[in-house]
């Protein structure tokens, strides 16, 4: 050891501007003139490191966090193949939203359909589709012309010389050769052809083809029959449309472009030149979508022993009345997940459960019955997913939100101005938790089966906002309370949600409007 002028002991090798942990107490080492630049810590920095009794490391060059980009720079056209009333046009907007929602990167769709009635307005009968209507040949050549166009203006914007990448995506039939050849001629100098991408989508089967034409074509109001009253006769129409367009109808078979096929929901699958991060997490995407409903129930955990403190975080138990809502609820999936009145899934017994890591979630689902079924399935067998763990307040986690007031103004003054960037002194924001809930969210996406989701207050925020289609700035403020179950069905033409409140007692201590994350 070497010896200081004062007679203490020095550990060899210490590096200046290191912590040294003295009596449990986190201190600085000396300072010391190495050359670099001094800059005074920012008092909203100070007042983190003081609240949380740890000492700052001087730091001139912080490094700061930006949006991810990535497209490096990069722009992607993804060109819908395939039938009407197969589902391109909720696909197209799924893909939108993904893309904006956890990949930040600016998507439009320009739809085919909303050009020609620009043109024209609604056209109702089959028959302007048919193959000899010459007119109507010319008026869809415009409308595709117009398409093409504002695709291209979309590419080419910048968004303040940033060169940040975008996905331009067609929604449009492109069933013949000729079609899909005048998109990779108007893109000619705009994208390489790899950076175009057909996405082709085939449905055998014919159930699912009318369903879809009836519940989302006709009955919800596609702008062709909004004034129709017979629905029936509309219907009708539309099989016809459908008639026309298969006499001219050629599947992708070209290896030269880059296209990926689905038949059936996902059933098979199967890419050609298909490369790099985005275009392979594309595909992921459209492995794991599909268009069947199937409910989605969303639970925070049972009041814990932090959320009658009010304290932010941590990893507590559940208190009195959240073991209580946990029997409730128990109940209830029982009565209304594993056995309802109107099934919607084939098999409601096969429902998942998908928790946290965390302690309260765990408890909360302890009464589930987990028993197993004649075909060999466990019953609710858990899932735990550390992606679902709330979010990280970093040094201010097991404070209270008053106590955060008090001691770091500036950091709750920030957080109150933006809650979505927000990020905890050594934890996390509303961004870093929304990247890594991603792929818990894509694999709800993929199931067929019933899920239930026990989670925390800022997850389910962001699960919610998700796959209600609503942009995530306004997640950080959605309504999640305790002690109730709120039903999610995905559809085709949005999501349906109910709301269902197991345990509605009087709560003097006000402790179920605990402080929000």
């Amino acid at each position: 050891m070497e010896k200081k002028e004062n007679g203490q002991q020095k550990p060899p090798n210490q590096q200046p501007g290191l912590t040294i942990k003295t009596k449990g107490v986190l201190k600085p080492d000396a300072p010391q003139d190495d050359g670099s630049p001094k800059s005074p810590l920012p008092a909203h920095v100070r007042q983190a490191c003081e609240a949380a009794k740890v000492a700052p490391i001087s730091n001139p060059f912080p490094q700061i966090l930006k949006r991810p980009v990535y497209t490096n720079g990069d722009r992607f056209l993804l060109c819908l193949v395939g039938l009407p009333g197969r589902g391109k046009t909720f696909i197209s907007y799924r893909v939108k939203h993904w893309l904006t929602y956890f990949h930040d990167i600016p998507t439009q769709v320009v739809n085919l359909g909303n050009a020609r009635r620009k043109l024209i307005g609604r056209q109702k009968s089959h028959q302007f589709f048919t193959k000899s209507n010459e007119e109507a040949k010319k008026i869809l050549d415009k409308a595709r012309k117009t398409c093409l166009d504002d695709i291209k203006k979309f590419l080419l914007e910048d968004e303040e010389g940033k060169h940040v990448g975008r996905v331009a995506i067609y929604d449009a039939a492109n069933i013949t050769f000729e079609n899909r050849q005048q998109v990779v001629k108007e893109m000619d100098g705009i994208l390489p052809l790899a950076h175009i991408i057909f996405v082709e989508i085939i449905q055998t089967d014919p159930e699912k083809i009318l369903n879809h034409i009836r519940s989302i074509k006709v009955h919800v109001g596609m702008p062709d029959y909004r004034d129709e009253h017979d629905k029936e006769k509309a219907v009708e129409d539309y099989l016809e449309r459908v008639k026309h367009y298969q006499t001219e109808y050629v599947t992708m078979k070209d290896k030269s472009k880059s296209y990926i096929k689905i038949v059936d929901d996902g059933r098979q699958v199967s890419v050609n030149r298909i490369k790099g991060f985005l275009p392979g997490q594309i595909v992921n995407y459209l492995m794991n979508l599909h268009s069947q409903p199937r409910p989605l129930y969303l639970s925070r955990h049972g009041e814990s022993q932090y959320n009658v403190l009010k304290k932010i975080g941590g990893n507590s138990p559940l208190s009195t009345r959240g073991e209580k809502y946990a029997v409730a609820l128990s109940k209830w999936v029982k009565d209304n997940v594993l056995n309802p009145k109107e099934p919607m899934t084939k098999n409601s017994k096969h429902a998942r459960l998908y928790t946290s890591s965390l302690r309260r979630t765990i408890d909360t689902v302890r009464h589930f019955d987990h028993s197993v079924q004649e075909d060999g399935w466990v019953t609710m067998r858990r899932r735990e997913w550390r992606a679902l763990d709330e979010i990280f307040a970093g040094v201010f986690d097991g404070m209270t939100y008053e106590e955060v007031k008090r001691k770091a103004p500036q950091q709750f003054e920030m957080r109150c101005k933006n809650k979505l960037d927000y990020r905890y002194p050594r934890g996390e924001s509303y961004q870093d938790v929304i990247k890594r809930v991603e792929q818990a969210v894509l694999s709800m996406e993929g199931l067929q089966d019933p899920v239930v989701v026990v989670a925390h207050q800022a997850v389910l925020r962001i699960v919610y906002a998700y796959f209600m289609m609503m942009d995530k700035t306004k997640a950080p403020t959605i309504s999640i309370p305790l002690n109730t179950v709120i039903k999610l069905v995905p559809k085709n033409h949005g999501c349906d949600e109910e709301r269902f409140v197991l345990v509605n007692e009087e709560n003097k201590d006000n402790s179920n409007n605990a402080p929000s994350h």
